[in-house]
């Protein structure tokens, strides 16, 4: 499953952006920035999975609700929840292979839209030798 990156120094118009453009799915983020995501995800329909890190402060169940409210569809947890229900529901490895794509990086660039860079699994690894 690729990644992709979306900075929040990208403001809510570059989330919308990157969200729409990749048609991601899921959406994993600090519980501080669960209110940003509101107004993003009325054009980001892709987005049916909301995780929020468990471990970085206590999610307000306002925001939550607030989410779920002009949301509906969304499933929204923790990442110790994630983990749980995985844990509960194992499925067999699908290792990836070198051409497949890992991660699509955003960044803010200096004009127009965010611009995303696209690693497949042989680059991430190629970078990860480097620093050896």
């Amino acid at each position: 499953m690729p990644i992709v990156t979306a900075y929040d120094t990208l403001g809510e118009v570059g989330l919308q952006h990157s969200m729409k453009q990749t048609g991601a799915k899921a959406i994993f983020l600090d519980p501080h920035l669960l209110p940003k995501l509101n107004k993003p995800l009325k054009e980001a329909k892709s987005i049916q999975y909301v995780i929020y890190n468990s471990e970085q402060g206590k999610v307000k169940q306002e925001h939550i609700d607030a989410l779920k409210r002009d949301h509906p569809h969304l499933t929204v947890c923790g990442f110790d929840e994630l983990l749980k229900r995985g844990k509960e529901q194992m499925v067999d490895p699908v290792p990836p292979k070198p051409h497949d794509l890992c991660c699509i990086m955003y960044t803010s660039g200096s004009t127009g839209t965010p611009k995303g860079v696209l690693l497949k699994h042989r680059n991430v690894v190629a970078g990860s030798k480097l620093e050896l």
